[in-house]
């Protein structure tokens, strides 16, 4: 089982590829969502808050009506986000419980592709 601090720390490489990549935040211009993740194993849950300028923060707790949520065992996250686990492939094995609109979804796999080298 992945630890908390292991997995807030690969969502910040998430925040900052955001924050320092200037091709990954021109995808977001303008997107104003809030997608919460549930690690369902730790029993915590945190919110990726993109704010619509190109910028994202970390707020842990739970959202009460996010646009995008992912329901996720830690080890699972903690793969996805290192790029050691593919997350078509788990999604695609019911593994990932994700709900939203599936193009803001999509949107996401920038972050993944980024790591999987």
């Amino acid at each position: 089982m992945a630890k908390k601090d292991e997995i807030m720390k690969a969502l910040r490489r998430w925040v900052a590829l955001l924050e320092n990549n200037a091709a990954v935040a021109e995808q977001f211009k303008g997107f104003k969502k809030t997608f919460l993740i549930v690690v369902e194993d730790l029993g915590f849950s945190v919110q990726m808050i993109f704010d619509g300028t190109n910028k994202a923060r970390l707020v842990e707790g739970s959202a009460s009506n996010p646009e995008m949520s992912l329901k996720v065992e830690s080890d699972l996250l903690l793969g996805i986000c290192n790029g050691e686990v593919d997350p078509m492939e788990t999604f695609m094995m019911g593994e990932l419980k994700l709900s939203g609109n599936m193009a803001d979804l999509q949107k996401l796999e920038v972050f993944m592709d980024l790591f999987d080298k």
